[in-house]
């Protein structure tokens, strides 16, 4: 299992699925409480159409270093990029993809927005997180702020059902019994995601990179259709596809074959590097 040193020395796992003459390195950000182990039959599928494949768990999650379901400041998610970014082209001078689900989606947009693009062909974004589906409880709002600068470190579960994960049965069951599952987070990591999630609808017009949207109608975990408003906003080369029927994850639907063209389809106009 290889390991990538962020820029505060914490070790962060990465599953590598190379391949000889790869035509692009699609890099993957899982969600919150998601891992990377998660997407090994995407990252197969990918390597099955000649892409090289990288998927990363975020600091405090699955196998990476940091404390568990925490964030001190969200920019660091940025430099743990980043420095994912410097491993993958050690192993491959293909040009890279970025491709981010859910909270992962928040992190790609809000370095994309950040960061300098370099080698990036395209970046892709599944059910990103910018808002929840539904209203948080006006309680655990009061307590997380609260919290946030008294104890920042204090947790919460997350309360998330798995059955709202996908509309495959076999799926959802297995991310309920995952024990590399997360399912929770801390008042710090509360403040912080809410923080990005205003920051990156504030600077989209910043956004310059080829940018494919994969949004879910029936998403019960976070607003697809605020994400719809803000990808319709942005002025840059943005495509939007649109699953009326997919839960939250349109890679493990019982359809997901149709998302994986949209994004095979997608990079393959974006031409060679």
């Amino acid at each position: 299992m290889p390991n990538v040193l962020a820029p505060d020395g914490a070790a962060l796992a990465y599953d590598a699925y190379d391949v000889s003459a790869a035509r692009a390195a699609v890099l993957v950000l899982p969600g919150w409480s998601d891992h990377a182990a998660r997407y090994a039959a995407f990252a197969q599928r990918l390597n099955a159409a000649g892409l090289a494949a990288y998927a990363m768990d975020l600091r405090g999650h699955g196998r990476s270093g940091g404390r568990r379901a925490h964030l001190t400041r969200f920019s660091q998610l940025l430099g743990d990029l980043q420095a994912f970014r410097r491993a993958v082209r050690q192993r491959t001078e293909a040009p890279q993809v970025l491709l981010g689900h859910g909270f992962g989606g928040l992190v790609v947009l809000r370095y994309l927005e950040t960061q300098p693009p370099d080698a990036l062909r395209a970046a892709v974004v599944t059910s990103p997180f910018l808002g929840p589906a539904e209203p948080v409880p006006v309680w655990k709002q009061i307590v997380s702020r609260a919290c946030a600068d008294l104890w920042p470190t204090v947790s919460f579960p997350l309360g998330r059902d798995p059955d709202h994960v996908s509309r495959d049965p076999a799926v959802s069951t297995a991310y309920g019994a995952d024990p590399a599952v997360e399912g929770r987070y801390t008042a710090g990591a509360w403040r912080e995601t809410q923080w990005a999630q205003r920051a990156v609808v504030a600077d989209g017009h910043r956004i310059e990179c080829p940018l494919l949207f994969l949004l879910a109608g029936e998403d019960r975990l976070v607003d697809a259709h605020l994400a719809r408003a803000f990808a319709d906003g942005l002025r840059g080369r943005v495509e939007v596809r649109w699953h009326p029927e997919m839960y939250h994850e349109v890679l493990t639907d019982p359809q997901r074959e149709r998302a994986i063209e949209e994004i095979l389809g997608f990079l393959a106009q974006r031409g060679p590097a």
